[in-house]
């Protein structure tokens, strides 16, 4: 399973994505599905089944990512050392394209509450403004 990337001091992500934490809540919501008893609530089964889906989806998204950048920095290496500008440039579309990943998984993370699927109403009234 693939580990987060690190910087001398620091994490590239982990906080508010909290990869670690996913993988592991992702491992146990696999073995409380795995239990035949489960099934005996099928609420509780099916709030299981969803939850996986979630963690599975930010836990694939998350590796993914840092197999890319992985690989990304490994090649940059290699293009700077050359004098590889073209490479240079493309890895620089393809950090772009990672930025773009990881402001996506922000913006679903800010409406990820349980009552963020729900349906809205908004009611507009006309009137006078009153001086």
């Amino acid at each position: 399973m693939p580990s987060p990337i690190s910087v001398p001091g620091r994490k590239i992500y982990g906080g508010i994505f909290d990869y670690d934490v996913k993988v592991g809540r992702l491992e146990e919501v696999n073995g409380l599905l795995e239990d035949p008893d489960v099934w005996n609530n099928p609420k509780r089964a099916q709030d299981l089944g969803k939850e996986k889906k979630a963690l599975e989806g930010v836990v694939s998204v998350l590796g993914k990512l840092t197999d890319d950048l992985n690989g990304a920095d490994e090649l940059f290496e290699l293009a700077k050392e050359e004098g590889d500008d073209e490479t240079l440039e493309s890895i620089e579309t393809d950090v772009k394209g990672f930025e773009e990943i990881v402001a996506g998984m922000e913006f679903r993370r800010m409406f990820s509450g349980e009552m963020d699927q729900a349906n809205a109403f908004i009611d507009i009234q006309a009137g006078r403004r009153r001086h």
